[in-house]
């Protein structure tokens, strides 16, 4: 399993089913899961169950001014990293492929507690922030970032705030 698969069979094939509308349609991109941009398809999902418009402004993608990210659990730390957060002016809403349990996890942070978890970058991007957690398998736990998950997609999509 990787990511990209995992989106598929559990956000795009479900939500966006218009999309993948046969079994061989499904196969066929599950056998080449690389192909298709996962990201920009898991935006399209949360604006379609979200009932929001997806608009890709700058700051945030979603007509409710939230934003859409996607990342993983890194498979030799179990850390999560969530770049480039510096400009968002909404929520974020997290969806992250957790290696360990070959599983999606999502994560809703609503606008007014973005600055709690953003961190600042080092380096050539000094200039940027961003939010790091780290996946602990014994209790199945988020570190500090474990206040901001919620159960589903559905839920990710369909929060206010």
């Amino acid at each position: 399993m990787c990511k990209n698969t995992t989106l598929l069979k559990n956000v795009i094939f479900e939500h966006l089913s218009d999309m993948f509308p046969t079994e061989t349609s499904r196969r066929q991109a599950l056998k080449y899961p690389k192909v298709f941009n996962v990201e920009h398809l898991t935006e399209i999902a949360l604006a379609k169950v979200g009932g929001y418009e997806f608009v890709d402004a700058e700051g945030y993608d979603f007509s409710d001014f939230s934003d859409s990210k996607t990342t993983s659990t890194n498979p030799n730390t179990n850390i999560v990293t969530i770049s480039s957060i510096e400009n968002k002016i909404g929520a974020l809403r997290i969806t992250c492929y957790n290696h360990v349990k070959q599983a999606l996890d999502y994560f809703f942070v609503p606008s007014n507690k973005l600055h709690t978890v953003a961190l600042a970058c080092y380096g050539k991007n000094s200039h940027k922030q961003r939010i790091l957690a780290r996946y602990t398998e014994a209790g199945d736990h988020y570190n500090q970032f474990e206040k901001f998950r919620i159960a589903d997609f559905v839920t990710l999509a369909q929060t206010k705030g």
